[in-house]
Parts: structure tokens; sequence; C-alpha cells
């Protein structure tokens, strides 16, 4: 394994707004590679110009530094910041209200990115993303982590500060119920009881937690026994929720490395696998078609059995009022339910991510709007949105998202043999 320490230039991804998957708002990578070395992995495709992902790992040593600045730059202040100006020592109770109206809305920074794990071994050296956490906890900032390792607990006591300030998320990648053969496919990593363990302690320190089911492998990982393994687990390790996806396979270094360990291990696997990849779509997406089952749909009639959300939590950041928390949780459902889970028309999507985007900016008190009756002049909402807007808030859920949840459940009691 060979390390190297570089300068970064540039540490957060642009801001995404009305993500419904996994509620943050912006992520980074601390590393480039990772030595978990998971054979599925999309890190080791040539789009993300990395060449021995999983043998030569770049440590961003400046990436505390570079995460102030961006911070920074982005308008949020540290607490640093906030005792070294002597403005705020001058103002009276109303006029530092006023300028806090004015501090853009807290960001959720997703301290691993997906592709390197915030948690592979190096950390342990050079304890990176032990810094960029005490950089987050000074700006008071939401945090979420995804990781396959159980080295996150040597930060709890920095998260457990994080969350008393705004809010910590700490999700924990596991796909296989079997640790033979997650040890195949994820070599360097925790094992699944190690992983789960992990969680426990997570939420026994009352953070927030849950499992990322993704990607589950076809023709591998998504029978009925894997699928019920994980969701009963998460749930004795008292995980809010379990996210499903299916995997993608880009064409090239990821694709063909995969395939290999599919041909040697899994030989009777491999004429499925190859047919649902054969496109060689640019993003890895399956034909879905060819699918033996669809993972999501299946996943949500085993999480109805179980009693476990498939729903990540989206938790209330700090100066969040609770109606517009409400409100913007229920339009995201509504969301993720049309694009991911039914494959329904981006036509009749785009008004509920406007106004996801709307809420996600920060508004007013919504009850307040709706007293003024200016929900439909500040928002820009066509009546029929403003009346599920209301009666969201008069229900904590609308008659929109129950007809979405009805037919997905009755989709997924289909698939569920």
């Amino acid at each position: 394994m060979r390390y190297e320490c570089v300068k970064a230039k540039s540490l957060l991804s642009k801001t995404a707004e009305a993500e419904s998957w996994f509620h943050y708002n912006r992520h980074m990578n601390s590393y480039r590679g990772c030595e978990h070395a998971c054979v599925y992995c999309d890190g080791m495709a040539e789009g993300y110009h990395v060449d021995n992902f999983l043998t030569h790992i770049r440590v961003k040593e400046n990436a505390p530094e570079i995460l102030r600045k961006e911070l920074r730059k982005a308008g949020h202040t540290s607490q640093t910041q906030l005792e070294t100006e002597t403005l705020w020592a001058f103002l009276d109770e109303d006029d530092a209200k006023r300028l806090a109206q004015k501090v853009p809305r807290k960001e959720v920074i997703a301290v691993s990115g997906g592709v390197s794990d915030a948690y592979q071994p190096a950390e342990e050296k050079y304890q990176i993303t032990r810094r960029v956490l005490e950089t987050l906890l000074d700006f008071g900032l939401p945090v979420y982590i995804m990781t396959k390792s159980d080295l996150v607990l040597r930060d709890l006591d920095l998260l457990k500060e994080i969350h008393e300030k705004a809010f910590a998320n700490v999700v924990f990648t596991i796909t296989l119920y079997d640790e033979e053969e997650q040890g195949i496919f994820e070599p360097k990593s925790s094992t699944r009881s190690e992983r789960f363990e992990a969680l426990r302690e997570i939420r026994k320190a009352g953070l927030f937690g849950g499992v990322m089911a993704t990607p589950i492998i076809p023709g591998i990982g998504d029978n009925i026994d894997n699928m019920k393994g994980l969701a009963e687990e998460a749930k004795r390790a008292r995980a809010e929720f379990i996210l499903w996806g299916e995997m993608t396979l880009k064409p090239g270094r990821q694709k063909d490395y995969f395939l290999n360990v599919i041909k040697r291990r899994y030989p009777d696997k491999l004429e499925l696998i190859q047919r649902i990849y054969q496109d060689d779509h640019p993003y890895g997406h399956p034909i879905y078609e060819h699918l033996p089952v669809r993972v999501m749909t299946r996943g949500h009639g085993i999480c109805r059995r179980v009693g476990i959300s498939d729903r990540s939590v989206r938790h209330k950041t700090p100066h969040e009022h609770e109606v517009n928390n409400k409100v913007l949780g229920v339009v995201l459902d509504i969301i993720f339910r049309r694009r991911y889970n039914l494959s329904k028309s981006w036509s009749g999507t785009k008004p509920f991510i406007d106004l996801a985007v709307g809420l996600e900016r920060g508004v007013e008190n919504l009850e307040e709007l709706r007293k003024k009756g200016q929900l439909a002049e500040r928002l820009h909402l066509k009546q029929y949105i403003v009346e599920i807007v209301e009666e969201i808030m008069d229900r904590g859920t609308c008659g929109v998202l129950e007809d979405l949840e009805s037919e997905l459940d009755e989709i997924s009691s289909v698939v569920m043999d």
C-alpha cells in the first residue's frame, strides 16, 4: 500500500438541493483512493481520474484548512470568528436576531463522499477526518457520515458534540448478511457484525443512524434471505432506516475488475450479470428489465414486514421551523417515491422538487405565511400545491403521499416471493 500526502486545491462539492435520498447538501473526500478494496466500487472507473485506486492512497493533508476557507466563502460563520469579531458583543438582542436571520441555512455536510471511505485504514494514521470533524464542530454544521468501518467510533466524542449543536447521522454500508460472501466483495472493511455492533454504539450514544444496503449485487444479494437478514439485523441494532439500491457497473476498469472476480468466485452468475450490464451505460446503470428483481421494490416490502423504514430520516437543522421541517420531509418523500420507487413522470415530480428547493433555501414560518395568505406568493406555488402543503401542515402527511405508498405496497407485495 502506498500513501502520498498531497495538497488539495478544493474540497466541497457544489450545493445539492432537494436531495431526497441521503439528505445532505454537500460532500467531500479527504482521501483519493480507498484501501477497503471493494470489488464493486465505482471509484475504480476512469471518470474519477485516479490510477491504482485500491493501492495508492492520496492523503489530502490540508483538507481541514481548505474546508474552513470554503465554508467561510459560502457565508458560514465559525465560533472562532464570532469570538474574534467584536461586533456581536455590542448588539442588543433584537439586532442580533435580525443579523442571525441573514446567516445562510446550515448545510448538511457529508464527510464521506461515497467514493473514498473517510474511515479507511489510512485514517487511523493520518486522522484527516477527525480534524475535518473538529472544523465542522467549530462551524456548528450538521454532519452525515457513510462508512464501512467501525473506526468511526474513535470519534464518538466529537460526533456527540456535533449532534448536540446540530445533528450527526452515521450510516453504515452493509450489503451482504453472510460474512464469508461479504469478505469476498469487501475484503478490507470491517465485518458485517462489526458494523452492526458499531451502529448499536452510535444509537446508544443518542446519534441518528441507519444502514445503506447499496449496492445489492444482482443474483447474489437480491434474494429474500439476504435482504430480510439485513433488515432484521438493522432493526435489532435500533437503526432508524435501511436504504436499498441496485449496483452500477461502469464500463472500463470497474466492470472488468468486477467481472473477473465473478468469473473466479461465482461462475454460475457470470452470464446473468453480463446480460444485465451488456449495454455499457456510461453511468453503469443496469438494464432494469433484465434484473431478477427490483431491489428497492422488494426492499420496501421487506421493510414493511420487518417494521423498519426504507427512507432516511431528514433531521431538523438548527434554526429551522418545526412546521417547515415537517412539510419538507413529506415533500422529499413524495419526490423519492415518484422518482426512484415508481419511476413516474418528471413533469409530475418537478413541482414538488421546486417546492423542496424553496423550503431548503429558507423561508419564514409556514404557519405565519398561511395566516397572511402568502403561501402561494412567497413560494411561487400553484393552488393545488398550496392545498397539499396545508394538508401536510394539518395532518403531518397528505393524500398524494398516501396514494404513492399504497401503490408501492401493492407492487412490492408481488415481488416478495
